[in-house]
């Protein structure tokens, strides 16, 4: 069944972490654009549709001075939540079963109110149901982000939505069953020669792509009733009639134009003042498909970079990377940028050591030569390209050797590495340093649990048993392995490559520590 909404709620989501939804994200994008961010510490946080919640289970393991508060209109969404926020103790997060219309008349302000993968997904009156929730529960300051499937990037491919909808109401069965015959569908009229592939071969590509998608995470995105593709104008007159003001938008790369779109088209953006029409320009011009929009309630402008570092200099920046070098490259979808010179390995050295704040980047007398403005720029185009990283609280270097003995000292991480298996999906660890959530793969999340858990010795033999159990297999070259000693000869491999990347950054992180 589904809600009176026209939302599906008899087939669950799929469990995943989205990393824009961090406060510490949200602050940033705000600072960065010249607007006063609510507090680092003792906020509240609202994440509307929240599904199985572990964005929302996550950040609050990674925030413990945070409130957390999570609605879904699925109990089963609710239930999951509920057994996470139960399983790791998280004495700071809770989730409510409600449709947005039916929410707790004492519920408060909050400085953060999320919703990712809802607002083209339910009908108008729900759609107003968000705004009035935004009027009413979002405090004076505070930050929204909202995403939504995004015009003209959808553009040739909603033809594809219409028929799988259509295609799936004929058919027998339950819903996925029937989502897979419609994909099914769509690659047999794709593969002979339907026109509207033909003239869409970015469409019938496409179509490859499903194939690929949990099946769960298709019939929520394609069977429910509404659907909705925007323009960023729509959604940006919408919120500014609930009382927000556009700030800026995920990822951060796309606060800056100039890594959005092509040279040739740059001048445009130099002779466009109103920011709203340079995100209109900008989607034209990448073809923007998706958009993270952040909203804010009352901005407070920061008029300079003295004023930013006086409202937020509490961001930490640090260096991913083990060994960083230059030139940095990143594609980005549309622009493929190259960061090089000796500015960049400057601030590469002086963050080597530990992370650092803006200000004391500005005042580091190795990068005295470059002036305050341009090297706050330069820090926060190396962030949108992810040189250089962001972190809640400072982080030290990525250490050179392992402690003998480590642990997990999180309860909320030590019950998703318990509960983990080999299913395809990647596990997202909270950190308390950086205040978000790291993923890994579920191959390395099992074989990091069997190390610190059981011991590196026989971690290879038991590892290869769960896979054999699992029905999962080794690969090399995208084939099978079936020889025994080649299989344990790949897996002792990994287990190698553990050691000396991963556990040493999860070290770094505080995710693990020493025992």
């Amino acid at each position: 069944m589904s809600s009176g909404t026209g939302y599906i709620t008899d087939v669950s989501y799929i469990p995943g972490f989205f990393a824009n939804l961090a406060p510490t994200s949200l602050r940033y994008v705000a600072a960065l654009n010249r607007v006063s961010p609510p507090p680092a510490g003792g906020f509240r946080f609202l994440e509307l549709g929240c599904g199985l919640g572990r964005s929302l289970t996550t950040l609050a393991a990674a925030n413990p001075h945070g409130e957390f508060v999570g609605v879904d209109i699925n109990p089963e969404h609710t239930a999951f939540a509920s057994n996470d926020i139960a399983a790791g103790g998280l004495s700071n997060a809770r989730v409510i079963t409600s449709g947005f219309d039916g929410l707790p008349a004492d519920l408060g302000r909050f400085d953060f109110i999320t919703l990712h993968g809802v607002y083209s997904w339910v009908s108008p009156a729900v759609r107003e149901q968000i705004h009035e929730v935004i009027r009413r529960n979002l405090a004076p300051g505070g930050l929204m982000l909202v995403s939504y499937n995004a015009l003209p990037g959808w553009a040739h491919l909603q033809p594809i939505r219409g028929i799988l909808r259509q295609y799936a109401a004929l058919r027998q069965g339950d819903r996925i069953l029937r989502i897979r015959e419609a994909v099914n569908y769509l690659v047999y009229i794709r593969d002979k020669h339907a026109k509207y592939f033909d003239d869409n071969p970015r469409a019938a590509a496409y179509v490859d792509s499903l194939l690929k998608m949990d099946p769960r995470y298709l019939v929520h995105e394609y069977l429910n009733e509404h659907w909705t593709s925007f323009y960023f104008a729509e959604v940006a007159t919408a919120f500014r009639d609930a009382g927000l003001a556009f700030t800026g938008s995920m990822p951060y790369h796309t606060n800056f134009w100039d890594l959005c779109v092509r040279p040739e088209f740059q001048e445009l953006f130099r002779t466009t003042s109103d920011r709203l029409v340079t995100e209109a320009h900008k989607d034209f011009c990448a073809n923007t498909a998706f958009r993270w929009d952040v909203f804010c309630r009352d901005p407070q402008p920061l008029a300079g970079l003295d004023d930013r570092l006086r409202a937020a200099d509490d961001f930490q920046f640090f260096i991913p990377a083990q060994h960083p070098q230059l030139p940095f490259q990143a594609n980005l979808g549309v622009v493929t940028t190259t960061l090089h010179g000796p500015v960049y390995q400057g601030l590469i050295d002086l963050l080597k050591d530990g992370s650092r704040r803006l200000g004391e980047i500005l005042a580091a007398p190795a990068l005295a030569g470059v002036p305050r403005d341009e090297l706050a720029k330069i820090v926060d185009v190396g962030v949108a390209l992810g040189l250089v990283g962001l972190s809640a609280g400072p982080l030290g270097p990525t250490p050179e050797a392992l402690p003998e003995r480590l642990v997990v000292p999180c309860r909320f991480n030590r019950a998703l590495l318990a509960a983990c298996g080999l299913t395809g999906q990647t596990l997202t660890l909270a950190s308390t340093r950086t205040g978000t959530g790291h993923s890994l793969g579920d191959f390395e999340a099992v074989l990091v649990h069997e190390m610190l858990e059981r011991g590196r010795e026989g971690a290879a033999e038991r590892l290869d048993g769960r896979l054999q159990t699992s029905g999962r297999t080794v690969q090399r070259d995208g084939k099978p392995v079936s020889d025994a000693a080649e299989r344990r000869k790949i897996i002792d491999d990994r287990i190698a490559e553990v050691q000396r990347t991963m556990l040493p950054q999860l070290l770094r992180l505080g995710i693990v520590a020493p025992g």
